[in-house]
């Protein structure tokens, strides 16, 4: 069997970050593949980007949050203000942002890979497009679709982020709008979806009364006859010193404007 831990969205939150890689070592991950999104608006930033390095992914797919830095630095984009002033904070704070940035620009903005014969593919959000609200959780399948056009077509699954949401579903490519009078289970072209929700900064309520606090992550066990089996992982971690730690940041940087894009 072949255990990889997918994660995204860290957010510049180490503590969340070294919890999740804590927990996926301990159940036996191989591979780690991150898809982006790794620095602001948090705190954390160059203990981060050195995290990741220590981590080594084999895959590190660009998110939106690297497409910001990269404009921040050249003085490009339509960066709101909050953006602006949280990607300052970042720059001001790496030990080197030129070379962090030209790192950045050569991650892709998806992959493809086949394991033990299961075909795969990898992006932040859509295939060609990082930013957005497309593929959120209010997605229709037509939406979901899209991940497998293209060259994406003989793909089993496709693993996306962006949307701070653990997801599992199935798009139906024979049918990309559900009608039930002319539903046939025997011509249906079924391939999965997953999300692993976010690293540092979840969005989901898993009930009603309680937002997710706890970091994120997909672990992906695919076994060498070609099953899967996705195990959505909740980690806790110390969460009041990171918020004491964002506290801090937030006094630190009066300027900043509340709320961001994720």
């Amino acid at each position: 069997m072949t255990k990889i831990a997918v994660f995204s969205d860290i957010h510049g939150n180490l503590n969340a970050l070294q919890a999740a890689y804590a927990d996926a070592n301990s159940l036996g991950a191989e591979h780690y593949w991150f898809l982006g999104d790794l620095l602001g608006p948090g705190p954390d930033v160059q203990s981060v980007w050195e995290k990741l390095a220590a981590i080594n992914p084999s895959i590190r797919i660009r998110g939106n949050w690297e497409d910001f830095l990269i404009q921040a630095l050249v003085g490009e984009g339509h960066l709101s203000p909050a953006q602006q002033a949280v990607e300052k904070y970042v720059l001001d704070s790496l030990d080197n942002p030129q070379q962090v940035c030209e790192i950045f620009s050569k991650w892709p903005l998806h992959q493809e890979v086949t394991i033990n014969g299961v075909h795969i593919g990898l992006s932040h959000h859509l295939v060609n497009n990082n930013n957005g609200d497309t593929l959120s959780v209010r997605a229709d399948n037509t939406a979901l679709s899209t991940l497998f056009t293209g060259s994406r077509q003989q793909l089993d699954v496709a693993v996306y982020a962006h949307i701070h949401h653990p997801l599992l579903r199935y798009v139906d490519l024979s049918m990309p709008l559900q009608t039930d009078k002319l539903f046939d289970y025997q011509k249906a072209d079924e391939r999965l979806v997953l999300n692993p929700g976010s690293i540092g900064l979840p969005f989901d309520k898993p009930t009603r009364r309680y937002k997710e606090k706890r970091a994120e992550y997909l672990l992906l066990e695919i076994t060498d006859a070609g099953t899967i089996n996705p195990v959505f992982r909740r980690v806790p971690y110390n969460l009041s010193q990171e918020f004491q730690r964002t506290c801090e940041w937030h006094l630190r940087r009066a300027n900043y404007i509340n709320g961001f894009s994720a």
